[in-house]
């Protein structure tokens, strides 16, 4: 009996032991998960790549190019803390993505696709005729501050609604003749974007769309068929907003397609969730969207920016 009962003990405990020992291995992956995924993001958002090279020396390196030394504390808190410091920011202490975003728009009335650091050298040039050799957070601070002399401009934070109307305008031709599947387009924000009195999305901001279906027309038979997904354009924090096709933007389309005739909204035969399938009708006739061509999709989900308030 006495052994049976201590049997039962070890293997309890054994069950116990297992269960939290498996628990903290999954935590631990899922930490180590969101670590490379943070970090890469950084890098991302600063160079457009990811670095090869060990963990170590991805935030290190980061470090250097930020603020000239490396960091106290564990990698997970110093990933942190470069997130944080380039992506996040708060009102009371914007990120650097934002302070270059909004010196970009005070600048040039545009907010470009570019990674971080094509940005900054494009200010400095604007600005100062030259490329500065400081640490990356002093480069951005002297571009803001001569951006925004008065003071730090007021901001605050705000959710964008799922639905939020979004008017853009395509940059390039794409067709479904001379289109590739796979290949990528810019688009552009046509018009400033506000939610009460706060502005979310700067008009000439660039987002990024693919080619996800070309297939050329054949004669008198088949006719084309062009597939495009609008991947995401960023608000003027850097917050990456995904945008689709809703039943809003589709009713607004199709009214502005009566006012202005003939164009991409006459070719809208399906929407989906990511994007826009267009096909032409006609056996033979090829699918051809103009640059220059304008209309509205809507924002995804409900997310969270910091703005500028005007």
């Amino acid at each position: 009996m006495i052994f049976k009962k201590v049997f039962s003990f070890i293997l309890i405990t054994a069950f116990i032991f297992t269960s939290v020992l498996a628990q903290f291995y999954w935590a631990a992956e899922v930490s180590q998960a969101t670590l490379l995924e943070d970090l890469s993001q950084v890098e991302v958002a600063i160079y457009g790549i990811v670095q090869e090279k060990s963990l170590v020396e991805r935030v290190e390196y980061l470090e250097k190019e930020l603020v000239g030394r490396t960091l106290p504390g564990t990698i997970t808190s110093r990933v942190k803390q470069l997130k944080e410091f380039i992506i996040s920011g708060t009102p009371e202490d914007p990120s650097v993505i934002f302070k270059i975003n909004a010196s970009q728009w005070i600048l040039e009335e545009k907010i470009t696709s570019e990674p971080l650091i094509i940005k900054i050298e494009n200010l400095e040039n604007v600005l100062f005729a030259k490329i500065s050799d400081d640490v990356l957070a002093m480069r951005a601070e002297n571009i803001f501050s001569i951006c925004f002399k008065e003071g730090k401009p007021l901001m605050g934070e705000v959710v964008i609604p799922a639905g939020t109307l979004v008017p853009i305008r395509f940059l390039s031709t794409l067709s479904s003749k001379k289109s590739k599947t796979g290949e990528t387009f810019i688009f552009q924000i046509s018009e400033n974007v506000f939610l009460d009195n706060k502005l979310i999305i700067p008009v000439n901001s660039e987002g990024v769309g693919e080619i996800t279906k070309a297939k050329k027309a054949t004669l008198l038979s088949r006719p084309g068929k062009l597939e495009i997904e609008f991947k995401s354009v960023s608000a003027l924090d850097g917050t990456s907003l995904s945008l689709i096709l809703g039943e809003e933007a589709e009713e607004k389309n199709k009214r502005l397609y009566v006012a202005v005739g003939a164009g991409i909204l006459g070719l809208i035969i399906l929407s989906s969730p990511v994007g826009l399938i267009l096909g032409a009708l006609v056996p033979g006739k090829n699918v051809k969207i103009e640059e220059g061509t304008e209309m509205f999709l809507q924002v995804k989900s409900d997310t969270l920016v910091i703005v500028l308030v005007q």
